[in-house]
């Protein structure tokens, strides 16, 4: 009886560790993250998923606007601005960086 309860305690760290993954991969890179929310309340639109969803005015903002990014909403913000939101909230950093740095946060207490 004492194995059996030793190896279901064992099963518990990867367990914790598989959910803090998805976690991690879904909060990461599913569209809609923090940033674009940002660029979505400076540009004034308020709700980030009005492009994306065909909303209001989506396609008439200027394909050529010269700023080449990640994010389909930041066309006419200054570049800097977006590396700012980026270095802010950790995604100049790689993505193992971060679930590192998000787990040892975890192990911490410091959510």
């Amino acid at each position: 009886m004492g194995a059996y309860i030793l190896r279901r305690l064992a099963l518990v760290i990867p367990t914790l560790i598989g959910v803090m993954m998805v976690n991690f991969l879904l909060t990461q890179f599913v569209p809609g993250g923090p940033i674009e929310q940002i660029i979505a309340q400076v540009q004034g639109q308020g709700d980030a998923f009005e492009g994306i969803a065909g909303g209001g005015d989506a396609g008439t903002q200027s394909a050529g606007a010269g700023n080449d990014t990640a994010y389909a909403g930041a066309r006419g913000l200054p570049p800097e601005f977006i590396a700012q939101l980026e270095k802010e909230f950790g995604f100049d950093k790689p993505p193992l960086e971060r679930f590192l740095t998000m787990l040892w946060n975890y192990a911490r207490l410091d959510f």
